[in-house]
This record gives C-alpha cells, structure tokens and sequence, in this order.
C-alpha cells in the first residue's frame, strides 16, 4: 500500500459531461407528412454530377483482398467501415437523384462521393433502405459515435479534436433559409421545411468535403454540421451531428442528438451515411506442429455477432431485447415484489471516507483503496424507503446479468416489469447501508468476495473476454441490506436526478476490472447512448 488518501464523497457522486440536453430546436416542429413538398421546378438545376455515371453495379466496389473497406469508405477501429462523405443518391439505374427534393417512393442507391451535394429531405425509412441497396446498413448511432469520437480514448469531442474551431466544419450558417425564402414569416410545417429553394441559398448546405478540416483521423468528413445524419438509436431513431443552421442546441459537437423524429420524419436538415462491416485479411495457412507433442488448442470465444434475429447477449449487441412481465408479490401485505429487496433507513448526503493505501499495480492511477478508515458522516441525514432489485437483471433461462444495453434500454425493460431506474442516490444506499461502508461488504477490499480486479481483460485484441458469473453465486458480495453485486461483476445504470436526455444516466459500482469498484464511485463520461459488453443494470420501485 503506497499512499493516504481522503476522499469527501457527495451525494450527487462524480460530474457529468457539459454536453446540453437534447430539445428540438424551433427550426423544426412537428413531424413531416408522407406526401411530398410540391416542388419548385425553375429554381431546381440538375445536382452536380461526375462524369462518369455510377451504376448499381458499380455504386459500392468490393474491397480488394488486401482492403478492409469499399471505396469511398474509411476504416474505424478494427471491424467497422463508413461512409467517407454524407450520402448522395442514384436511381436504380445509376442516374443521380436530386439532393434538393424528398425522395418519395422512388428507389434508391446510397454512393459516398466528395464534392457533391449530399442527399437532404430523406427519411431514416428511406436511408435505410438506400444504403441495404447498395451492400451497407444505416449505421448504429454507437458506430456513428465511433467514427465522430474515435474509438480510443481521450474521445474526441469534434471529428478534429476536443476544441471548436470555427468555420472549420459548415455549423454556423448566420441567417436561417426559411427566412429567405420566405420574408417575413417563420413557418416550421412540413411543406416549408422541405421546400426545394432552402438548401439552395447562399451560405447553406455545403458539397461534400468543401470543409477540408472537417474531417476524422480516419478521413470521415463532415460528421458535424452540414446535415443531420440518420442514425439507429438502441430504442429509436436519433439524428446525430447538428447541421448547418445549428449544431450547439443539443449537445456539442459529436454529442449533438435530436431524438424527437420518428423514422418517416425528413426535411431539408436530415442526411445520412452508411456503414459496412470490414472485411478481415484471409488468415495464413497453419503452420505444421514442430513435432508429435503439441499442446490443446486454445478455448477460442464465440465470434461477435450483428444479427438482429438473436437474443441480446454478450456477444452481440445487436440482438433483440427479451420478454419480461411484472413479477408478483409474495402476500398483500408484502412491501416489495418476490425479486426484490425493501431499502430503508437514513442515509448520509455527504461522508468522509479515508483510504488507507491503494493497491492498483504499479503505474496505474491510484483509484483501487485496499482498506478504508471507519466512514465519518459529515452532512444530513435524509430517511429512505424503495424497492430494489436482489440481482442484476438476467434475461429470463440465462444465468448471467445482460449487458450490451444502452440506458433507455434498460428503462424500457424497468418500465415493463412495473419498475423504474434506480436514483443513484437510491443505488448507493443499497450499497453501502446506514453505516455508509465504502463496500458493501465492509472497509476492506475483497476482489474474490465480489467479481472485481482482474487482471487478463482482453481476447482478439481490444475484445473484452467475458468474465461475468452468475447473479447468485457469490453470496459473500451482499450489502447490508441483502442486496447482491452492486459492485463489480457489470456496471449498472443508474438515473442522475434533475437531468435531462440524454444525461440522464450515470454507471455505478464498476465491473470486473480493477478500478473505482466501490458504493461512492461513479462513471459520468457515457451518455444514454452508450452500450457496451460490461454495462447493465438493476430497477427499483417505491415500496408499499
């Protein structure tokens, strides 16, 4: 044990990222009809074209064997291609289409093209089945973030970096177009907001890489601004990026996000891109053992999976969600449901919490305490009473917890069983009792007691290996309460009070790893939109 540290815990845990909530902004209200904007046909010149006409057979070239990636895609991380620049469209016989007008029913092919005027007036429904035609899928709003933020950390929080810098990116056009085409009136309906004429004024919608530093590491260009991009949230559609009018109303930079549209909604802000799973390079032949004693092959993990017909699991993320109901109560008079446990007692708001040495190997940050002085109460007291959950949610015929699960998600499932998120005010109580333990075992750190501290993380590169157990069987890591794996194991959602979408969510307890595995630490740097392979969740519910 190295050093002495103290720690004064408050109610509220850590910060939580200045990204602003995500409200609609007052340039577009409402949801757009079905029947298409009647266009203007003297203002509407013929979009910008190459000079070769692209076909459906030639939209969306192959990889070669050594190329992950299509043209016209970029490589993000080890597995994942997108699209380069905002899409543009040709018909099914490789004619363009013109980026000023909705779609309609026509069908469609998404190409990635530069100096272009990229696609506008289309619809998540639409973009969904451009880039299907031409060998891709709409990306997941976690591999748009992927692409904008980077995989690695420090996360960017602009494609170029974690300053603004302006006129960088097209984000801050001065006048807004229905201003201009319309004198006089501030109208938001669906036939205005897909009026041909607005993307076509002056200092508005932009041509594909006009904005050179506008661009990822990776050569992803205008991820903000220009256009909203279409992108599949875990629950819904969410438009990703700002655009050209605005792009600081709902979150900055990458972190912008307009949830309010539903999947047929389009106007002239609303864009996308597509992406496609890189090919990986042919393995090497196997080399012949050197002699007649060879060891076992090695236990290899199951191979990650996209496919939407399977269950959500560990190795896939994609998977649909499973089926739950409300369980019952055990009487009448029971105060919380069979699965749960009832909280109550006095909690302290804020604790003194004095560690008496880290043991997290040498080099690391010092964030794993090994023992922990007696806590001392130093704010008021506040009387609690609630519901939680005995275990990690576990999808009913598994045993164990679900992860790869975003937090509305989570809430839907909570919603279902006729519960809620936990407060993570609640969470903490749960954890560490009225005694206010640092864990909820105790004063001194026990990673084999809990599933916490280990050490061998990673299989295939950056894949996690899955060290998850069962929810009941570790029967040592229990709370006073008798509530079981509120630390280590996965992390698990929690709901930050006062906060709005999408910073509404904050993780607690930590996972298998050596880290802040304790009842007063928290992880603020994901939003809602985060899902990974060690993020889940338990509910709470108010107690009869």
């Amino acid at each position: 044990m190295r050093s002495i540290a103290t720690l004064t815990v408050l109610s509220m845990g850590l910060g939580v990222c200045a990204c602003k909530q995500p409200t609609q902004g007052s340039e577009i209200v409402g949801e757009a009809s079905s029947a298409q904007a009647t266009p203007v046909a003297a203002s509407v010149p013929p979009p910008a074209v190459s000079s070769v006409r692209p076909t459906l057979s030639t939209t969306t070239p192959e990889p070669s064997a050594f190329e992950p990636c299509p043209q016209g895609m970029a490589l993000v991380g080890p597995q994942l291609c997108v699209d380069q620049w905002e899409a543009s469209l040709v018909d099914e016989h490789g004619s363009p289409i013109s980026p000023y007008l909705p779609v309609g029913t026509k069908k469609v092919v998404a190409v990635s093209r530069p100096d272009v005027v990229p696609q506008a007036h289309i619809s998540l429904f639409q973009a969904t089945r451009a880039c299907e035609a031409a060998g891709k899928r709409i990306c997941t709003t976690q591999e748009w973030l992927d692409a904008c933020q980077g995989v690695e950390k420090p996360k960017r929080t602009y494609p170029y970096g974690q300053k603004h810098r302006a006129r960088a990116c097209n984000d801050r056009t001065r006048i807004h177009p229905v201003s201009l085409v319309f004198p006089g009136r501030r109208r938001h309906d669906a036939v205005t907001l897909n009026d041909a004429r607005l993307n076509q004024q002056p200092d508005t919608l932009a041509k594909t890489g006009a904005y050179p530093e506008c661009k990822t590491p990776e050569g992803v260009f205008d991820l903000v601004g220009n256009l909203l991009e279409w992108t599949k949230g875990p629950t819904r559609p969410l438009l990703m990026g700002g655009h050209y009018v605005d792009s600081v109303v709902n979150g900055q930079g990458c972190h912008y996000v307009t949830p309010d549209h539903k999947e047929h909604y389009h106007d002239f802000t609303t864009g996308f891109r597509c992406c496609k799973t890189a090919k990986t390079a042919p393995s090497p032949p196997p080399t012949p053992p050197a002699s007649e004693s060879v060891n076992p092959p090695a236990v290899q993990p199951p191979a990650r999976s996209t496919r939407r017909d399977e269950p959500r699991s560990f190795h896939n993320a994609f998977g649909f969600l499973p089926h739950v109901s409300p369980p019952p109560y055990e009487s009448r008079k029971a105060p919380c449901p069979v699965d749960m446990v009832l909280v109550q007692g006095e909690r302290c708001a804020v604790v003194e919490q004095v560690c008496q040495g880290f043991i997290d190997p040498a080099g690391m940050p010092e964030r794993a305490c090994g023992q922990f002085e007696k806590t001392v109460c130093k704010g008021p007291r506040r009387q609690m009473r609630f519901c939680i959950d005995r275990y990690e949610f576990t999808s009913p015929g598994e045993r164990l917890p679900l992860v790869n699960v975003a937090f509305p998600e989570a809430e839907y499932l909570c919603r279902k069983m006729d519960k809620r998120m936990c407060f993570e005010q609640e969470w903490e109580f749960a954890c560490e009792g009225p005694e206010a333990w640092p864990y909820p075992y105790g004063y001194v750190r026990d990673g084999a007691r809990c599933n916490h501290d280990k050490s061998n993380l990673f299989v295939r590169g950056n894949e996690l290996f899955d060290q998850r157990v069962a929810a009941d069987s570790l029967p040592g890591c229990k709370s006073p309460f008798g509530v079981f794996n509120l630390v280590g194991n996965v992390d698990e959602w929690t709901q930050r009070p006062g906060n709005k979408p999408p910073n509404r969510s904050i993780l607690r307890g930590g996972w298998w790893l050596m880290g802040r595995n304790r009842c007063r630490a928290a992880t603020s740097s994901h939003n809602e939109t985060y899902a990974g392979a060690q993020t889940g969740f338990r509910c709470c519910k108010a107690a009869r």
